[in-house]
């Protein structure tokens, strides 16, 4: 089983460098192969096509930056202390992931596929629901008081301001990105929640 998982791991690792490298179109399961140190037919024994592998890529990484990120947030703490430990997580992803994230705006603006679109919108879907949960649990502990609607397009917006920092560093726009600017977005972002003016 270890030895299963590890081959997975270098062929995921072979195709993200070859992502990161060049793009989609040439990233042949042939130079996968060649880079990960297995036979191309052992791709097809974990992946069911390049489609398939290019998602896994996609969502591994992503997910992995995503579990850094929300990593100090906890049902636990108050909402402000989330928002805070939300902050520095992002921040230092945008220091250190930003080669995943040239990844992601390549693979966005290259392919045009209706396969990978539910696939990117699952993901999507299930990264909004991990900032979505630090409000609903506000919610419960009575913190704020917002509707679905309200907090679905709290939910966005956030992304949205993410979404535009992670474009910044990928374009290299006004960078380097200092940690006051994310705290400003955010905190302009969310003031009404706390009712500062």
């Amino acid at each position: 089983m270890a030895k299963k998982q590890e081959r997975y791991n270098q062929i995921l690792q072979a195709a993200y460098d070859l992502l990161e490298s060049g793009n989609f179109q040439n990233m042949t399961t042939a130079r996968i192969a060649a880079l990960a140190g297995v036979a191309e037919g052992t791709i097809y024994r974990y992946f069911k096509n390049k489609r398939h592998l290019l998602f896994e890529v996609l969502d591994f990484y992503g997910q992995a930056i995503a579990d850094r990120i929300f990593s100090k947030v906890s049902s636990r703490q108050n909402l402000k202390a989330n928002l805070r430990h939300f902050v520095d997580g992002f921040f230092l992803s945008l220091q250190q992931d930003v080669p995943f994230f040239r990844v992601m705006h390549k693979v966005l603006s290259e392919i045009d596929d209706p396969e990978i679109y539910p696939l990117l919108r699952d993901t999507f879907i299930r990264h909004s629901k991990s900032i979505r949960e630090v409000f609903e649990w506000a919610r419960q502990k009575g913190e704020i008081h917002l509707t679905d609607e309200e907090t679905d397009n709290l939910v966005h917006g956030l992304w949205g301001i993410a979404d535009g920092f992670m474009i910044r560093v990928v374009l290299q726009i006004h960078t380097p990105i200092l940690k006051r600017e994310v705290n400003y977005m955010v905190s302009v972002f969310t003031r009404q929640l706390f009712n500062e003016e």
